[in-house]
């Protein structure tokens, strides 16, 4: 339920802040320092999603909540570089790291397309996107993440991803053109993390 609450707490919180001034202004940060105590307050939590629940708590206002859809991405990995600067300030192993990275991209990618009309074109690509999920979880379940950190932690990438309404709205739209689709599970390979 804690899990639920944070989220829709992102949700929720991302829109009613939306078309603040002050936050559209922002210099955009690309790392959070840590310091010894963070790195074991980090430590000692017993899941990965914890340790984004504690960075959340410290560092949400350094969540970018410009106009853009996209977002800053300086290095251009496809990864907005606020939600990137999380990523990297968790105490996890390399291989985890990349692949809540990889679930980064994958949450990130829909909004560089207008799905805002439901065609054959757009259902296509829609589609080829949602596909890439599946490599997503086979990846995390390679490197070892628990299933339950799997699901939670992909649901607070979302919703670091999604922290306005145009970025909701854009999602909303994407996965409306997945309606009645399906995908099958892919074995956890290496093969699959990127």
């Amino acid at each position: 339920m804690r899990k639920f609450t944070l989220i829709l707490f992102l949700l929720l919180s991302g829109c009613k802040n939306a078309n603040n001034e002050s936050n559209n202004e922002q210099t955009p940060v690309t790392k959070i320092d840590k310091t010894p105590e963070l790195i074991q307050e980090l430590k000692d939590q017993p899941t990965i999603d914890d340790q984004f629940s504690i960075i959340y708590d410290k560092f949400e206002p350094i969540l970018d909540r410009s106009d853009s859809l996209t977002g800053p991405d300086e290095n251009a990995d496809g990864i907005r570089d606020d939600v990137e600067a999380f990523i990297d300030a968790l105490e996890v192993t390399e291989p985890v790291r990349k692949a809540l990275k990889q679930d980064a991209k994958f949450m990130q990618e829909n909004l560089h397309y207008d799905f805002s009309e439901k065609n054959d074109t757009n259902i296509v690509k829609a589609l080829e996107i949602a596909n890439k999920h599946n490599k997503v979880i086979a990846c995390k379940r390679f490197v070892g993440i628990p299933v339950r950190d799997r699901t939670n932690t992909s649901r607070t990438i979302e919703a670091l991803t999604y922290n306005t309404k145009s970025r909701t709205m854009a999602y909303l739209t994407y996965n409306h053109l997945l309606d009645g689709s399906t995908s099958i599970s892919l074995p956890a390979k290496e093969e699959y993390c990127e």
